[in-house]
């Protein structure tokens, strides 16, 4: 294998970590917004055959609100670029459950991508690795025959300790 070859390897390898990453971070918002929207899929169907129908609505920041809500008083659903309906609670909870397979088949595609760029990683590492150890063993071993010229022990150069040196005025 040549250098070159070896370093567009390493690019290749490098660039499937970039997207690994970047589908780390893509999973771990999709799978936030997953619970977010089978917490609120519950609570519909809880709110649904509640007779009470109480509940408490979050406002952000680890607060709530706690609410009655009325009979007859439908949701409001985001169906998209900020445009919200109102509709009965089972079209809601149909709704939420329509998306939540959605992301969770998104999820498991997204899943599955990034254990083709493990493998792949895993590949083009194994090409370099097994590259380094075919050019060791193609490299002659020199003979045990020769002798091994011993280095001569360099010279110090003695350190001078601050304070320790003669001055004019000594």
């Amino acid at each position: 294998m040549e250098p070159d070859e070896a370093r567009r390897i390493s690019r290749l390898i490098e660039a499937n970590h970039s997207r690994q990453e970047a589908l780390r971070a893509q999973l771990e918002r999709l799978s936030t917004l997953l619970d977010e929207q089978t917490r609120a899929q519950g609570t519909l169907e809880a709110t649904a055959t509640q007779t009470n129908k109480r509940t408490m609505i979050p406002l952000g920041s680890g607060v709530q609100i706690p609410v009655t809500i009325e009979d007859g008083a439908l949701p409001v659903i985001d169906i998209g670029s900020g445009v919200q309906i109102e509709t009965t609670q089972e079209r809601a909870i149909q709704m939420l459950n329509q998306r939540n397979t959605e992301l969770a088949n998104l999820i498991e595609s997204m899943v599955e991508e990034s254990r083709a760029i493990e493998s792949t990683i895993l590949e083009l590492t194994n090409q370099i690795e097994n590259h380094q150890l075919d050019t060791t063993s193609e490299t002659p071993k020199e003979s045990t025959d020769q002798e091994i010229p011993q280095s001569q022990p360099k010279k110090r150069t003695p350190r001078r300790k601050r304070g320790t040196e003669l001055t004019l005025d000594d």
